[in-house]
């Protein structure tokens, strides 16, 4: 018998990577926070209610939480998610960020490295996994992941859209970052749940690339003209990269900067 797996945001961006990675392995259920789902379920942050409800009737193997919304609301959610979860035999996989490290950006940060948030987006991420660590331990997974990237992404959406506006798209030099593919991060899912690895985890390639620069490239790869880049130049060299160091993910399943950027013209 499949295990079942509860995909929370699975119509988002990377929600949808790894609902499609999983398919075939997996039962997979997913749910959207403001919209009906075919097969699956409309379950907003608030509704802690309706989660609780979901749960108990789907009784998912394993939990993939990837979604968006107002942070206090996911807070209280994931905690209400992980008291189901507590002392149970599932799993659950946090999607978290690179930018639980955005309040020292002096280099890459690896796996081992203590979270130093700035933003309020990092640190409810960094309080998030903090919470989760403390109530679930070794039942949980954690994905950070830098910009990601894919054919349909909405940041080539921007470009395309900047260059036929001629409307000025800020850019920021100097600041160095890693980049992944959904694909990669689908198919690290699926790696880790098949293989029942705990912890935290880096998805993203293990090189970095001047993000502005790396603009200009996938622009040069899919043939946009360059928008209009109104440049904001930071003195110093700044970094908002999550470099993967874990020996357990294969290198069939690392990426390089290159690799990142030639996938999107193959697709």
């Amino acid at each position: 018998m499949k295990q079942k797996v509860f995909i929370i945001g699975g119509t988002g961006l990377v929600g949808r990577a790894i609902k499609e990675s999983l398919t075939q392995a997996y039962e997979v259920v997913v749910t959207a926070g403001h919209h009906e789902v075919e097969g699956g379920y409309q379950l907003p942050a608030e509704d802690l209610d309706a989660l609780i409800s979901i749960l108990e009737k789907e009784n998912p193997d394993v939990v993939i939480s990837s979604m968006r919304g107002d942070f206090q609301a996911q807070y209280r959610f994931h905690e209400t998610l992980a008291d189901w979860l507590g002392g149970k035999a599932k799993r659950l996989l946090f999607i978290s960020t690179a930018n639980v490290f955005d309040g020292d950006m002096s280099q890459p940060w690896t796996e081992e490295a203590q979270p130093n948030p700035g933003s309020d987006y990092g640190k409810y991420k960094r309080d998030c996994e903090a919470m989760l660590e403390h109530k679930l331990s070794g039942q949980l997974i954690i994905f950070r992941i830098p910009s990601v990237w894919a054919p349909d992404c909405p940041r080539i959406q921007l470009l395309r859209e900047h260059s036929a506006s001629r409307e000025p798209l800020a850019a920021y030099p100097n600041d160095h970052v890693n980049v992944t593919l959904t694909d990669q991060v689908g198919a690290c899912a699926k790696y880790v749940l098949d293989h029942d690895l705990k912890g935290i985890f880096h998805i993203g390639s293990r090189d970095t690339v001047d993000y502005y620069e790396f603009q200009k490239m996938v622009c040069d790869q899919l043939e946009i003209p360059y928008p209009v880049f109104e440049l904001e130049h930071s003195p110093d060299k700044v970094y908002q990269a999550v470099i993967p160091a874990r020996a357990e993910i294969p290198d069939a399943l690392q990426l390089t900067v290159l690799q990142v950027l030639q996938a999107l013209k193959q697709k």
